[in-house]
């Protein structure tokens, strides 16, 4: 049986020191499968070197192989450099769920007596991520614009993704679309969450999982 590829992807300062650290608790001896490695230098200087080209590189090979460790990279502020590789990935791979899970430290009290993990998820793309911004005006009048977009696919695969995770973890699941201020943007995303709450709790595969869909003031 051929080993697991895992595609490494370096970063920047600390970030780089970190990931130096996660790969040695991925010895064969810790986790008792032996991983093959390729190593691509997303660093900002390589960025820039490449002109994004080893950002491309390695997403090519993480849609291959399936597994990967990318390190905190920086990401330059001036426009026309060369961006963020998170977004450059996330597209290339077609990411579309991003989920952060926090769990209580060992002998640390946790605030308001939460003692069960949380997990943030959140679109990896649209919104935000692809918007247009552009500035009108001088002085006082400058005004600053946004024109963003969501889809209907990626909402879906969050909401869905969403109660997967509250199924496992037996949890519940809370969402917050402004839909209230924005009846048609926002709402996109509202009728998605209140669908799958309604197909989740029709699940007789599914322990508990309620929602509470909490508009944003």
């Amino acid at each position: 049986m051929n080993s697991p590829t895992l595609v490494v992807m370096e970063g920047d300062e600390t970030g780089q020191e970190l990931l130096e650290q996660a790969l040695r608790v991925m010895a064969p001896d810790v986790i008792g499968i032996t991983l093959a490695t390729e190593r691509y230098d997303l660093s900002l200087a390589a960025r820039r070197a490449s002109r994004n080209g080893v950002v491309h590189d390695a997403a090519q090979v993480l849609v291959r192989t399936g597994y990967g460790l990318k390190a905190a990279t920086v990401t330059p502020e001036e426009t026309g450099d060369v961006g963020s590789p998170n977004a450059t990935l996330r597209k290339e791979i077609d990411g579309r769920v991003i989920i952060r899970t926090g769990r209580r430290i060992p002998g640390v009290r946790p605030i308001g007596g939460v003692h069960a993990p949380i997990s943030v998820v959140r679109m990896a793309v649209d919104d935000a991520y692809d918007a247009r911004e552009w500035r009108e005006g001088e002085g006082m009048d400058e005004v600053a614009w946004r024109e963003e977009h969501i889809s209907r696919r990626i909402c879906r695969a969050v909401a869905e993704f969403s109660f997967q995770q509250a199924v496992r973890m037996n949890a519940t699941v809370m969402g917050g679309p402004k839909w209230t201020v924005s009846p048609v943007y926002e709402a996109c995303s509202k009728r998605k969450w209140m669908r799958h709450r309604v197909a989740t709790r029709a699940s007789p595969t599914s322990p508990r999982s309620s929602t509470r869909c909490t508009p944003c003031s």
